[in-house]
């Protein structure tokens, strides 16, 4: 591959990153993890974490972050499901190609579930902060499973092309005898092995470098190229098709014609510097109610220029002015700290967090239910790129490795994601929490309907099993087993007879 390709694409990448993300999203990191901040200044260590003055948006962006990730990907249950495709009909579907879906679902839990994905998965969620999430995803050896590793935004580079984000790079540094165990089929130039052998602990930037080519636009493959301090190791090559790329990047909120998303972090930032600003001025409002300047009458001999020290007696000569007064207005915190909780509630909003309970009643059930249910449709609608870009992407590539040599998936002749012979669709389980909003509007008609025409007309008018088992498709639930319509017609017969009256016996002797 030409080398200049390899520069030009790299640089487009960085003039989207500095030109829309890198400064704001610095600031991000200084509020919602602070610390991390100095990832965005070249790799400085040592330095001390910005000054700020309130850990809040901390703490609701890792509710934020957290909620996202055990929404999108939850630990404890299957987190996809699939439905068929304008391609496929319903009799191939009811004909054993839904068990078939059913059994591949089943393979691609037990994949996630043996690798590391829920471990690096709740660090990778906390750049939907900022705005986008990544990862690494790797075998690193036959047999062994899939390896994931969260890749923080001050680490990519990326450029937007057709079909979504094309172009990625990924920059490290290693030591130099770090580099044969990393890249075990590079070819190191003089230089580089000079290095390697005497040991040297040098630390070398490494990039990986990812792009589409559309040789074929029907079937366009994945490219790598990689670089070691700037030069060229003999790994740049044809990869595969979909899948096959290592990097998966996806956008929360994304932003048109760009590569970045736009998170609750960035959104909420101007509102962020304000709360920052005024917890400082309550603190020092603090400050000077509790430890007020003061004036005292100077005799030439007192001298209290230094301060004065709580509980510490002073003594001046008889017969002095006025005894030491402080001076200044007392401020009036209640203000400022009123002001402050109103933004905290801003700030919360803005996290996609539900509001704070108003008054002493406590919700009831079906309210709790209804702010939750809106929190999720809130945070669904800007997370459907995200979920698209990324928790499809990793799909894709769980798939792809697994249907390596070694793979789960090895041999098993079941249709690709979104290719191959059948066309599926996986649904996501905000999808599926948006769903249960349509499911809560049908449960509110039949108790209206109950409560104004009483249940014997209200049953009469709903049909209750064609209604559960749409409830149940809506939901894509497994679990409940609804009995066949021929089982619950005998059993009405049986309850029939079983509830009529006995028939009056014959008087004796009578036939």
């Amino acid at each position: 591959m030409n080398d200049d390709e390899f520069k030009s694409r790299l640089s487009a990448a960085k003039s989207t990153r500095m030109g829309y993300i890198k400064d704001a999203s610095r600031e991000v990191y200084k509020y919602c993890f602070n610390g991390r901040e100095q990832e965005w200044d070249m790799g400085s260590k040592g330095q001390e974490p910005d000054e700020i003055f309130t850990d809040f948006p901390a703490v609701i962006a890792e509710e934020f972050h957290g909620e996202l990730f055990s929404t999108m990907t939850p630990e404890n249950a299957p987190w996809v499901g699939y439905e068929p495709g304008n391609a496929v009909s319903k009799d191939d579907w009811a004909n054993g190609l839904e068990d078939q879906f059913d059994e591949f679902g089943e393979i691609m839990d037990q994949s996630i579930r043996s690798s590391n994905y829920y471990t690096e998965g709740q660090t990778a969620f906390q750049d939907a902060v900022v705005g986008n999430v990544a990862m690494w995803v790797e075998r690193r050896a036959f047999g062994k499973p899939i390896r994931c590793e969260a890749i923080a935004i001050p680490k990519l580079e990326l450029r937007i092309g057709p079909n979504g984000i094309e172009d990625r790079f990924r920059t490290e540094r290693y030591i130099a005898r770090d580099l044969p165990s990393l890249l075990p089929d590079a070819d190191f130039p003089k230089e580089l092995k000079d290095k390697i052998k005497r040991g040297s602990s040098a630390h070398m930037p490494v990039i990986w470098g990812f792009w589409r080519d559309y040789s074929d636009p029907l079937a366009p493959r994945w490219y790598q190229a990689i670089r070691v301090d700037g030069k060229e190791v003999g790994l740049d090559r044809d990869i595969g098709e979909e899948g096959a790329c290592p990097l998966i990047v996806g956008r929360f909120n994304g932003v048109p014609n760009s590569p970045w998303g736009r998170g609750p972090g960035r959104t909420m930032l101007p509102t962020i510097r304000t709360l920052d600003v005024l917890c400082s001025m309550n603190l020092e409002a603090m400050d000077r109610n509790l430890d007020p300047a003061y004036a005292y009458p100077h005799d030439g001999i007192l001298d209290l220029s230094d301060g004065i020290e709580s509980g510490m007696g002073y003594p001046s000569m008889p017969g002095s002015a006025e005894s030491i007064r402080p001076i200044g207005t007392i401020d009036n915190l209640d203000y400022g700290f009123f002001s402050e909780e109103k933004i905290e509630e801003k700030v919360r909003y803005g996290f996609y967090r539900e509001m704070l309970q108003r008054g002493k009643t406590p919700p009831s059930a079906s309210q709790y239910l209804g702010e939750a249910q809106k929190q999720i449709q809130r945070m669904a609608r800007p997370a459907a790129t995200l979920w698209e870009e990324f928790g499809v992407g990793i799909l894709k590539r769980f798939e792809y490795l697994e249907r390596q040599r070694g793979g789960l998936l090895f041999g098993v002749p079941q249709p690709l994601i979104e290719g191959g012979t059948v066309s599926v669709r996986p649904i996501s389980p905000l999808e599926r929490a948006q769903a249960r909003e349509d499911v809560m509007v049908a449960q509110s008609i039949m108790e209206t309907a109950n409560a104004t025409m009483g249940p014997q007309q209200a049953a009469m008018m709903i049909d209750g099993a064609a209604t559960t088992e749409n409830i149940k498709a809506k939901l894509k639930d497994k679990l409940v087993v609804t009995r066949s319509a021929e089982d619950q017609m005998r059993m009405m017969q049986a309850q029939a007879a079983a509830m009529a009256p006995p028939s009056p016996e014959a008087p004796n002797g009578q036939g």
